[in-house]
């Protein structure tokens, strides 16, 4: 005879058709999509639990896989192939969770840089099923350049020779083709009745929808473009100043509330630009020269 128990697991490792499961290549943090996932699992049978999970995959401590999905566990590489296994993940999907894995539990920028790269990669070709992702938007910093550059000169595939020469630094005929290819793909712009592309918004914001390894790398971009514009362009043509000061944790939250305000005000008045003659790049950056009371590391 067998068991309600042993009925209840046999149900739960049958996986019935056409069930709506999340899909991996939608996700950047592969606790959110272990946790999508399980809740999706649990609504095809009741029976499907935390802990039917750890004794699959041969994990002692009952609590470990909750303590993983809290953040507050990472997992191991022997670990990850279990669960692939488990969750029955096909090729391209366990590669993908494996590159989410090493991705999320990456110790420095660097290495997250790098598996972010080839998240990117994975998921393009998974396109269909993920749909436009603005984080590509932000890995080379003349993408958002290029595409202020719609704003300012007639720009077809014909004409992509004069865009890539018209940007400071000058980029190549292929980053040109790449920049308005994505674009075109982001929906973030679109070829009109001449030919010419043109862009589909005025302005657009990261806010929480780009991870910020990507945008932590366009921001490094960008302080090195701005390094080089000392050399590139004349005093008149730029503006770059520094201030240092001594600071307590009030004036701290009024200058960023300063700054947010800029940001804001600095915006509008692009926005509101009729007929705009160049690109322009903006940087902020307010940040730590010591520690809190002069503290030690």
């Amino acid at each position: 005879m067998v068991s309600k128990k042993q009925t209840a697991k046999n149900e739960i490792i049958g996986e019935e058709c056409g069930a709506d499961l999340p899909v991996i290549f939608n996700y950047l943090d592969y606790r959110d999509f272990l946790r999508d996932l399980c809740a999706a699992r649990k609504k095809i049978n009741p029976h499907f639990s935390y802990r039917y999970v750890s004794e699959k995959v041969g994990i002692r401590s009952g609590g470990f896989f909750s303590w993983v999905l809290q953040g507050k566990r990472n997992i191991s590489d022997r670990l990850v192939l279990d669960l692939a296994r488990f969750f029955k993940l096909g090729k391209a999907q366990s590669a993908y969770f494996e590159q989410l894995v090493e991705f999320n539990q990456a110790a420095t920028h660097e290495e997250r840089r790098h598996a972010f790269d080839k998240l990117v990669t994975m998921r393009r070709g998974n396109v269909r099923q993920v749909g436009g992702d603005q984080s590509e938007f932000y890995l080379q910093w003349y993408y958002p350049a290029f595409r202020e550059l719609l704003a300012i000169m007639p720009i077809s595939d014909e004409s992509l020779d004069g865009a890539a020469s018209a940007l400071s630094p000058r980029i190549k005929v292929s980053e040109a083709r790449q920049a308005v290819s994505l674009l075109e793909r982001l929906g973030m712009a679109k070829k009109n009745e001449q030919g010419f592309y043109e862009r589909t918004d005025a302005v657009i914001s990261s806010k929480e929808r780009v991870p910020p390894v990507a945008l932590h790398d366009y921001q490094i971009g960008c302080i090195e473009l701005a390094a080089a514009a000392l050399d590139r362009f004349a005093a008149g043509e730029r503006e770059l100043s520094t201030v240092t000061m001594s600071i307590d944790e009030d004036s701290y939250g009024k200058i960023l509330e300063r700054m947010a305000l800029l940001r804001s005000e600095v915006m509008e008045i692009a926005r509101s630009t009729r007929r705009a003659s160049r690109v322009m790049q903006l940087n902020m950056q307010f940040f730590p020269l010591s520690r809190k009371n002069g503290g030690q590391s």
